[in-house]
């Protein structure tokens, strides 16, 4: 008997997750964050375009919700990991243009005193 009524429990509590939009919002938070963290090391810059746009989706839904403090806190953490990972791409991209910018400029230094030398 008691088997069924932890069942009867277990089902009405994932329904009512399930049916509360609020509670979705967070956890798709959640679960992108998690996505972010674990696998983006191998995204490509269309991957990283389309991780922008769906946290900003994501944070637009938040919106639409009242939360708790403890909630709120909650979801500024989780943002902050997720902003914290974008300014990680960031800086990696902008350290390989500089690179780039510099292995092409002493190349072309290279070549223009070659070309003197000529």
């Amino acid at each position: 008997m008691h088997m069924k009524k932890f069942l009867s429990l277990l089902l009405l509590s994932l329904l009512f997750v399930a049916c509360n939009p609020s509670q979705t919002a967070k956890d798709d938070l959640r679960k992108f964050t998690e996505r972010i963290e674990q696998k983006s090391d191998k995204w490509s810059d269309a991957d990283w375009d389309d991780a922008l746009m769906h946290y900003s989706e994501i944070c637009q839904t938040l919106d639409q919700y009242k939360y708790t403090a403890e909630e709120k806190v909650e979801i500024g953490k989780l943002k902050g990991r997720c902003q914290a990972q974008f300014v990680k791409h960031s800086f990696n991209n902008g350290v390989n243009d500089a690179t780039d910018t510099f292995l092409e400029m002493s190349g072309a230094i290279e070549g223009f005193f070659e070309g003197l030398g000529k």
